[in-house]
């Protein structure tokens, strides 16, 4: 019986392991175009050297240096194609879940809770997108989970000096791979103050560590950090506003609230989920046990991010804030790893579980066979297409604000050169400011329109659209969510 139920737990996590790793490679071999936001972030990479990397990148985009120099270096000998741009963060999306499996073996003691630790972890839909996106989010995962696993299990006092020297260098690297890690830093220090508080030492040697990494973060921050601050609230005002907290239940509720909706799409049901949530909490503030170092490692790790967004330091919304989804899956099945079996708290944590993520269901991983589902945009075949049929001496192309970038990448990447292309600017995004702009346009002229993405918040297709119907189209193309239309005026 033991042997059959030690099978079962090997076949159960074999077969996670290769589910995971399946849909991971499967989009990344077959999605292979950029979607907006990526080619702002490669275009900062033209022209550049690899030590330009460890500056402010410009165009509104900010990723940490050493993600963008090995970046760099991969497009510089092998070429700037999508399937080279998204090789770190698809490796990184793979290691996680190994880390992750490993982070779960230590965290809890019931196999079932590992296994659907495990579960959940696999077939997040972030997790498997992002892995196929040229963004530092994979990366940001796979090193919180490694700062979940490695740092609660340090303390500064029992390492030799060797091995102290090597963790300081590490943590003041650890920041320049995934800004993210800040905060088990700063949690790991208190940690380390809290165990070790009356030991002369532990002053000493945090001396040590704090004094040459307050003043390499500094430099981080005033060259790199605050430039791209900057950049980003002019380019895009208030983008990231959302996601700061205040000092009222309300505020902090909706963070939550929205947090667990994105990092759990598409599962909506986020009562059930923030009730675990809060019951793992709670479970980690009263832990009383051999684990409560690791904890009081959650615990405080979660108030300095609180604390971040508090003070506007970071944004804890979206996708800048996946980084704790490791974190928050964990908390989530501490309920369930706690309660012994057969009893009420068991079963009611299990109950919660299946009808939280009653989404991840076999629909849910078939979907990510065909990456039209889940990558709306298709900017690479319109515009070789554009180029073919484009004609410099009578076309003129027009592209809206949210497909500027896809457009100043892929006409570099295709040589579609020509001066005859112009970004639409409307006075506002509803129907009079892009009617107004469209009526303004020169008379007995062909216009070719690049619409590959729309903003969410201010969307202008459906009157660009609207607009159209009454117009000469002389042809239309659209591919996933994306337009190419040609018509005369």
């Amino acid at each position: 019986m033991e042997n059959l139920k030690k099978n079962s737990y090997c076949l159960l996590v074999g077969f996670l392991f290769l589910l995971g790793i399946f849909l991971r490679t499967k989009l990344y071999i077959t999605n292979n175009v950029f979607e907006d936001d990526e080619c702002r972030l490669a275009i900062t990479m033209l022209g550049k050297t690899l030590w330009q990397m460890f500056l402010p990148l410009g165009y509104a985009q900010s990723a940490p240096p050493v993600f963008m120099f090995f970046s760099k270096l991969f497009a510089e000998v092998l070429g700037y194609s999508e399937i080279v741009l998204k090789f770190i963060p698809f490796v990184s999306s793979i290691l996680g879940i190994y880390f992750f499996y490993l982070l779960c073996k230590d965290y809890f003691s019931k196999k079932i809770s590992i296994i659907l630790c495990l579960f959940l972890f696999v077939l997040n839909h972030n997790f498997i997108v992002y892995s196929s996106v040229f963004k530092q989010y994979s990366t940001d995962i796979l090193f919180s989970v490694l700062c979940l696993y490695i740092l609660p299990k340090i303390n500064v006092i029992k390492l030799s000096i060797k091995k102290y020297v090597l963790l300081i260098l590490s943590l003041i690297l650890l920041p320049f791979i995934s800004l993210p890690s800040l905060f088990f830093i700063a949690g790991f220090c208190i940690q380390n103050l809290i165990n070790n508080f009356k030991n002369k030492e532990f002053y000493k040697r945090i001396f040590w560590f704090l004094i040459p990494f307050t003043l390499v973060m500094l430099v981080y921050y005033v060259f790199n950090l605050l430039p791209s601050k900057l950049n980003m609230d002019e380019i895009f005002p208030n983008y990231w506003v959302d996601g700061f907290c205040r000092l009222s239940l309300i505020s902090i509720l909706r963070l939550v609230a929205c947090n667990l909706k994105f990092i759990f799409m598409p599962n909506n049901l986020i009562l059930f989920q923030f009730v675990l949530f809060v019951w793992g909490f709670i479970l980690c503030v009263l832990d009383k046990s051999e684990t409560k170092n690791r904890s009081l490692f959650i615990l405080l790790t979660f108030f300095f991010v609180f604390l971040a967004s508090l003070l506007k330091l970071y944004p804890l919304s979206g996708r800048v804030g996946l980084f704790l989804s490791p974190l928050i899956i964990l908390i989530m099945l501490i309920p369930l790893d706690k309660a012994k079996f057969p009893k009420i708290k068991y079963w009611t944590a299990l109950l919660f579980l299946i009808l939280s993520f009653y989404q991840y269901s076999l629909g849910h991983i078939l979907k990510y066979a065909n990456n039209a589902e889940v990558f709306g945009y298709s900017p690479k075949n319109l515009t070789m297409y554009l180029k073919e049929n484009f004609n410099a001496k009578e076309d003129i192309i027009l592209c809206n604000p949210a497909s500027a970038a896809s457009y100043i990448f892929y006409s570099s990447k295709y040589n579609l050169n020509t001066e005859n292309n112009y970004e639409m600017s409307f006075e506002s995004t509803d129907r009079d400011g892009v009617y107004n702009y469209f009526n303004n346009l020169k008379k007995n002229q062909k216009y070719w329109l690049y619409m590959i993405k729309d903003y969410r918040r201010a969307k202008v297709f459906p009157y660009i659209l609207e607009w159209l119907e009454n117009k000469k189209i002389l042809y239309y193309k659209k591919e996933r969510n994306s337009y190419l239309i040609y018509f005369e005026n």
